[in-house]
This record gives structure tokens, sequence and C-alpha cells, in this order.
């Protein structure tokens, strides 16, 4: 390898070549490290060489470098043969320097002179780079700095022309400006070149998302599919006046679809004030909004935000394709359908919609449901204050809470107030109108107080048993599901008049209390059932079925407080049953005013089975063949032959069993069913043959009963009962299925009310009489040890049933009515129940006109239900033959005064063979029944 030092031969480039026996091509030896002296200019950069020593200090030798940089005195690098900057024409082969390069210095892609000095002759450039073979200094430097060759492999890859002077690539003759290397651009950097590149990123991206939005928006539709919860709405029921509202059937969704002008303008407004105070300018989004909203989601930490308008509010919870999740997909799609909507659809019709669907707190959805749930009235009746209130409620309906005391009272006060202020702002209100509200105070003086009883959906108290009703009647009549029962919005107006219920209730505790009173109070066993039903619509207008639906879990059991009692408890009715009976007799022919009955006592009965059967007289003394008779083994009701009124009002169990077996058991079943007594439920059908369902073994409802004496004073037309008198579907009124059934013929039936109304005369009912005298038709029953004990009457108008009977009503249980009230016939039906009755119609049948019973014709034939007496000859015997029916003995009648033309009953059929009077005594003994 050669060895550079200053003996070598001077290059006529001015550096220093190497000694003698260097290197072919004048390659370095490894470990020398010596340069030349002398300096190269490579733009602003400036190489300074040390000069190397020669002996005329201007030569040193270099072999021939083809990119070799040249050095500003003239000085030879020492570069290399092959990859060493210089002119494209260097210096000779064997290193040492030889002519210039014609054109000047610089390599190909290396720097050339600013000016491009150099000369044909090859002499050193003063501000040139070093030629082609030339080793300068800089040339050195510059490798020394590039040690990776980097540069190079850049510059022979790209074949850069490099920078020279003015004609060339290299350092030519003539001048002109430098070019600039490819990629400089971005090695220079600054902050105008920050700045504009973040401005015109930003440029882009909105760009970008204005029209990636328009696309979006072109493509989005308003949806179909809209939200099962924004149209399930809770069924509603009214009571009579279609006004009052009972309750709801709600899944917890209690709404009502209201139409706009059913919506007060002040409400309207109130809600706009509280949530959109722009809604009918904007364009269904709130610019403003979505940039606070935008913030808060960047900065502030609370998590995604709303910026919500009443149009995206609505648009979200109404539209089940854009959802509630709170994500940024879910937002954009909220704010196109909500720009769509506002195009598409009317304020009108958005604000009617939303106000139907925004959830208010305590299960209500829409203002409809919540002016009921809260203040109980329609949203039509609502007025400033209760308006700001539910208008409030939008904010957290979840958090606030109307009732004083609950954490959310407060807060929701405040944002009442605010509301208020912005209805000012708005012009809804006035400041003074403001004042008078809140009494010029920031507290809760003049927040709305809450309506009582109105925070649940109806089921409680009284208005629970006529939820009940309605919704077995729906279910049972109209054959509606749960589903649709408590989601399909249906109107349901009952036939309850809300007076009428009171006046019942009133009535029942105020008797209950003189109970207590009089040393025995009701016991926990015993019940009290009532129904008050219309003679011919079959209207139900009030009930007593229980104290309260909705008592405590524990006293509800105690009392089984949530089952009704007035129109699904079963109890044996007693002698209440008689009407049934007597109604079969008659329409068989006989005639009330004229038949005879067997009322002697005891009494053994023939069967039935056939009209031979039927046509047998009873016995007072055990037959031969006893097989199929029925004995009834009451002695002390001895009335002997009677009248069909006396034997109605007095309760004979003789007369009407024997009467039972006369006109036939099945015939007495049917004649209940045609009543609209159900046959099966009450054990009827299990009694056809046995005389002893005249006095009352079966079971029925208290409602049963209201509804034979309704038909009785409707001329004998029985409509069905029910407590539902209109329903409205979404799709309009539902017809009703109500169904009229003739019993009896007027005429039939006028025979019949004359037979029962002279039981508040002189019968087991007294307590019952108005004291106003109108007539009443009316039946008391009480079972064998007064385990229940009823009382029914009616009046043209109105048809009265009552009922008070114990839990269990076996032969092996202890519970009974006996002496309830400190009275010894505490548990007959003439005694509470017929004072319940009396109280209630003093109360509400004394202000009605008084109507006449229908005047009866007295159809059919005469009865005579005793066999004649026997003949007697005037022999001697050895001693008394038994008569099979004995002498009774002879009782005051009693008194009876006549009454708006209705005569008197006579007080003994006519004639009597034996002569007999009625005894007046009546006691319940008989093991089986008693009236």
């Amino acid at each position: 390898m050669a060895r550079y030092d200053r003996s070598g031969p001077p290059d006529p480039s001015g550096g220093y070549g190497p000694r003698q026996g260097s290197a072919k091509n004048g390659r370095r030896p490894r470990g020398d490290r010596r340069r030349g002296s002398g300096r190269a200019l490579s733009g602003r950069q400036d190489f300074r060489l040390r000069p190397a020593r020669g002996a005329d200090d201007e030569v040193g030798t270099g072999e021939v470098g083809t990119q070799g940089y040249g050095a500003r005195n003239g000085y030879g690098g020492n570069g290399y043969p092959a990859d060493g900057y210089g002119a494209r024409s260097g210096y000779g082969p064997n290193g040492y320097g030889g002519d210039g390069a014609p054109s000047g210095y610089g390599a190909p892609s290396g720097y050339g002179a600013p000016s491009g000095y150099g000369g044909p002759g090859g002499d050193g450039a003063p501000s040139g780079y070093g030629g082609p073979g030339g080793r300068t200094a800089a040339a050195l430097r510059e490798r020394s700095i590039d040690r990776t060759g980097i540069r190079e492999r850049l510059a022979d890859r790209r074949k850069d022309p490099g920078y020279g002077g003015g004609n060339g690539p290299g350092g030519g003759p003539g001048g002109g400006p430098a070019r600039r290397a490819k990629g400089s651009w971005w090695r220079h950097w600054s902050w105008r070149k920050v700045v504009g590149i973040a401005a015109a990123a930003c440029a882009a991206v909105m760009i970008a998302v204005v029209i990636g939005l328009v696309m979006l928006y072109q493509k989005t539709k308003i949806p179909d599919a809209i939200s099962e919860t924004a149209l399930q709405q809770s069924s509603v029921v009214y009571f009579s006046n279609g006004k009052t509202q009972v309750g709801t059937f709600s899944s917890g969704t209690n709404r009502q679809l209201l139409t706009s002008a059913q919506i007060p303008l002040v409400l309207k407004e109130a809600v706009i004030a509280a949530e959109d105070r722009h809604f009918y300018s904007e364009g269904g989004i709130s610019i403003s909004g979505i940039a606070r909203a935008a913030y808060e989601d960047l900065f502030g930490g609370g998590g995604l935000q709303g910026g919500s308008t009443i149009t995206e509010q609505f648009a979200k919870n109404y539209y089940s394709d854009i959802g509630t999740s709170r994500t940024v997909s879910t937002k954009v799609k909220e704010i196109l359908v909500a720009i769509k909507l506002s195009h598409e659809k009317s304020k009108s019709w958005i604000l009617t919609n939303y106000l139907n669907t925004i959830f208010l707190g305590d299960d209500s959805y829409g203002v409809a449901a919540a002016a009921e749930t809260y203040f109980g009235k329609p949203a039509s009746k609502l007025n400033v204050a209760q308006s700001a209130m539910l208008a409030a409620m939008i904010n957290q309906p979840g958090f606030f809470d109307p009732a004083p005391g609950t954490p959310g009272y407060q807060p929701l006060v405040a944002r009442w107030h605010y509301v208020l202020g912005n209805m000012v702002r708005d012009g809804a209100i006035t400041q003074q109108q403001e004042g008078v509200i809140t009494r010029h105070r920031n507290g809760a003086q003049g927040f709305p107080k809450l309506a009582k009883g109105q925070r649940s959906s109806g089921w409680t108290g009284y208005r629970g048993y006529i939820m009940q009703a309605v919704e077995t009647e729906l279910e049972n009549r109209y054959h509606y599901t749960q589903a649709q029962l408590f989601g399909n919005g249906l109107k349901i107006v009952t036939t309850f008049s809300q007076p009428l219920m009171k006046a019942l209730y009133q009535a029942v505790n105020q008797n209950e209390r003189a109970m207590a009173a009089g040393g025995r109070a009701l016991p926990r066993y015993a019940h009290v059932g009532a129904v008050l039903q219309q003679p011919g619509t079959g209207a139900i207008l009030a009930m007593y079925a229980g104290p309260n639906y909705g008592l405590s879990p524990r006293r509800c059991k105690r009392i089984d407080c949530q089952y009704n009692m007035a129109l699904q408890s079963r109890n044996q009715v007693g002698s209440s049953f008689k009407p049934y009976v007597l109604s079969t007799a008659v329409s068989q022919g006989m005639n009330v005013q004229t038949s005879v009955l067997d009322g002697y006592g005891p009494l053994w009965i023939p069967p039935d089975t056939t009209q031979a059967d039927r046509m047998t007289f009873s016995s007072t003394t055990r037959p031969a063949d006893p097989v199929g008779w029925f004995y009834l083994p009451d002695g002390s009701e001895n009335y002997g032959p009677i009248s069909v009124p006396k034997a109605a009002a007095l309760s004979s169990n003789s007369a009407f069993a024997d009467l039972a077996h006369r006109v036939g058991t099945q015939n007495v079943v049917n004649m209940a069913q045609s009543f609209g007594v159900n046959t099966k439920l009450s054990g009827l059908d299990n009694e056809v043959g046995g005389v002893g369902m005249a006095l009352g073994q079966a079971s029925l409802t208290v409602g049963e009963q209201a509804n034979t004496f309704a038909t009785l004073a409707a001329d004998g037309v029985s409509t069905t009962p029910h407590v539902i008198s209109k329903i409205t579907a979404p799709g309009g009124p539902v017809p009703l299925r109500i169904v009229k059934n003739i019993v009896l013929q007027p005429g039939q039936a006028a025979d019949v009310d004359y037979a029962l109304s002279f039981d508040t005369i002189y019968g087991t009912a007294t307590n019952a009489a108005m004291t106003d005298g109108r007539a009443i038709i009316g039946k008391t029953g009480t079972t064998n040890t007064a385990q229940s004990a009823f009382f029914i009457g009616a009046i043209p108008q109105y048809s009265l049933a009552v009922g008070i009977f114990t839990q269990n009503q076996s032969d092996h249980t202890t519970q009974t009515l006996n002496l309830l009230g400190g009275q010894s016939q505490g548990g007959y039906g003439g005694t509470w129940p017929a004072l319940i009755w009396h109280t209630f119609a003093e109360k509400e049948f004394a202000k009605l006109p008084i109507k006449q019973l229908p005047t009866p014709p007295f159809t059919g034939s005469k009865w005579v239900q005793v066999p004649p007496a026997p003949v007697h000859h005037h022999r001697h015997h050895p001693g008394p033959t038994p008569s099979p029916f004995p002498t009774a003995v002879p009782s005051p009648s009693p008194s009876c005064t006549p009454f708006f033309g209705r005569p008197c009953p006579p007080t003994t059929p006519a004639p009597n063979p034996q002569g007999a009077a009625p005894a007046l005594t009546v006691a319940c003994t008989e093991p089986g029944r008693c009236r």
C-alpha cells in the first residue's frame, strides 16, 4: 500500500503524491490518515485542511480520483480511483496531477464550485472542486464524515448532475443559480411550514367530513320501524262519566296518546321553554348544542353528552332503528334523522308525538299518563304550575320526585323555578304571573301538590276491585289477552258511578261501626259483599267487594283482601233462593193471589221424578215407603195452608220446598239459569231431584242475586250484567256484548213482584223499609248456624243485594254470624244486611221519584198444595182418628197498612178447611237451611 508524506513528487493540483513504490491507483495505505492542505467549498460548508508540506508547497502527489473534491488552492485531493470526488477528466492514472478537465471540475453527483471556475488546462479553480482523480482535503473530510458511503451510493443511484457552473454539471465557465437537491425542503422545517401543513390537513378532514355527511344525509330515510315501546300504551279505565280515571293497565309503560288539540298550549310552551327554546326556528338540530356537547365529551370527562333538541330526543325515542345507546354512530343517526324530520314533518306533529312518548317518571310515558299519575286529571286541565312541573321532570325523570321529603324533591323545585323563568323570558307568561305562582319566593311555595292516591295504577282501595272486575270482563267476555290489555291503549269507560261507590262504602262502614259499638264487631273471618245494579240495562253501578284492595301483604292475606266478595265469592244464599222457585211456579201458571201453599211442618215431601210424583201431596207423617222423600223437620214453622205473598214474606221453608217439588227441581234450575245464575259453579246442576235447593243450598254470588231482582224489576227481562259501558281501541269503538233475555212475561214478572213486595212491610225484612213508604220487592236469606245472611231488595230504578258470610261455611267450623253487633238475630238476613240496604237507600234512593211497581194481572190458575180435609162422619169411635194434617195453633196475624194502592195479602188462603191461621213465630231451627 502507498504511504503518503512530503517527500513525494509534487502534484500539479497542489496535493502531495505518494512516495515511490506507492500503489498503482494511489490508494492510501491503511492507517495513514495524513491529508493534503487546502480547503473545499461545498455550498455553505467550509472544509479547511492543513496545507501539505511539499517541496514547493504547491502540489502534493495523489492519484487520479473520479469524484474527489478539489481544494480551493488547487491542491490535489487524496481521492480514490473509483469513488473519490473529482472532475470527469481527472489526473493521470499514476496519481500525478495532469491537465485539468476542459469543462471544469465536478463530479456527476458532486458539488461544483459556485462560479464554475476551471480552465481547460486543468488548473485547480480557486473555488472549484477537485478533479476526477484528485484527493483534496475537502474530499477527505467528506469521506470521513460519511464513512458509510450512503451519500455516494445515493449519488450513484440518482445520477444527479450535481451543482456546477452555469454551463454544465461541473464548474465550467459561466454563472447561474445553484440547483437545490431533491428532498432538501423537508429537511429544513419552520413554524410556517408546520402551521400550513396543519391547516391544510384540517381543511382536508373537514371537507371529507362534510362530503361524507352530505352523502349520508342523501341516503338517510325516516325509519319505518317505530319503537315498540313508543307505541305501547296503557289501557285506561274511567268511571261512568268517562272523565274521572279509575286506574290503568300498565306493564311499566304507562302511556296514553293524545292529539295536538288535547294538549294545552301552556304545557307546550313550558316544555319548549325547558328543553328547546328555538324549536320552531331550528332545522331539527342545534349547532351550538352539538358544539357544547362535543366540548364536554372531549374535556368534561362526564361521558358522552347529548346536546339534543326536542326533534333529536323524539327521533331517538320513537324510532327503533336509531337505538338509545350513547355512541357516536347513534348520535350521527339521531342528527340526520332529526334533520330529515324537520324538513318532512310539521312542528306540531313532532311536538305532539314527543309529548306522547317522553318519560316523566313513575312509569309515566307521555304527558297524559303523567297528568293522571301526579294530579289525577286529564292533561287538558293542567294549569301553569303543573305544566311547568311536568316540563321540569323531563330533565331527570329518574331522579326528580314531586313527593316532598324525597331526595329528588328540592332539585325538582329548583328546576321548576328555572322553567318558569324561561317561560317569562320567552313571553309564555308574564313576570307577574310567575310571581303569583311562586309567591315571589325561591322555595316550594306554589309548587303543585300531588293528588291523593294517584301515584299508583289505581289498584288500591275500591278502585282495585273495579280494575279487577274490568280485567275479568275483558278477558272472559271480549277475549283480550294480557298483552293486548296492557299494551294496546284501550280506553275503557265503566258503569261504576263514583258517588254511588262512595255512598255504598260509607253505608257498609257505618254499619260495621254500629256492630262494633253493639258488642260484637264483624269478625275478621266474615266478609261483606254488595252489588247495585240498574234494572233494564244490566249496568253494575256500585259494589262493595272488600275493604281495600291495596292492603299490606300481611293484612291482605289475613282477610283475603283481593278476592272480590261481590262478584267472585260464592256462598249459600239461604231463603233468598226462594224467588227462583216462585218465578218457576208463576211461569207454569200459578196465580199468586189465589193459590194455597203447604205451610205445615214437619213435612215429608215426595220426589219429583215423574209428573205423578209432582202432583202428589206432601205429608206431615212418615210415608209407608219414604225412599226418595225429603223430610223437613222444622216443626216450629207450622203455618198450615198459607198464601203465596205471606209464605214469601214469612219465608216459609215448608211452603217453598213443597212448591219446588210441584214445579220440578230441574225446572227451577233452568229458571235460575235464565236469570243469569251459573248453575255449574253454584252447584245447582248437582241438586236436581232434591227439593232442598229451595232453601238455598246452592252457592251464588251477590252479583247474581242482584241481577235476579233487577230482572224482576225490569218486567222480566234479564240484561247481561256488566261493568263496562264503552271500549275504544286505537282502531275505533269495540261493540259491546250485552244480551237481553226474556225470563218472564211482563205480567208474570208483575205477579212475582207483588208476591215479594210484603217482606219489608210485615215479613223478615222490616229493617229495610224506607221512611217514604215506597214499594220494595225483597227477600231475606239465612243459613243454619248463621254462616250466611242476605237481603236483596229492588225498586223500579235500582236493585241492591247485600250479603254477609263467613270464610268457612262447612259443617265442621265454629265460624258464625250469630250475635253479630250484640243482637240475638244478628246473623239473620233481616238484620245487618237489611240495615246496610236501608242506610244506602235512605241516602240515595230517597232522592229519586217514587215509582209504583207494575200492576199485577194475577194470571194463571189457583194451585192448592194442601190436600182436602178428610170428611168426618158422626160416628162413635173408641178413640180419635189421627189426621195427616194437624190443626195449627192460631196466632195473631201481622198488621198491614195498604200503601200506594197496593192491597194487603190475604191473611189466610181461602178457604182453609181446617181454619188454621199462620203462626208468626219464626225460628231458624232447621238443621239444614233457614231463611
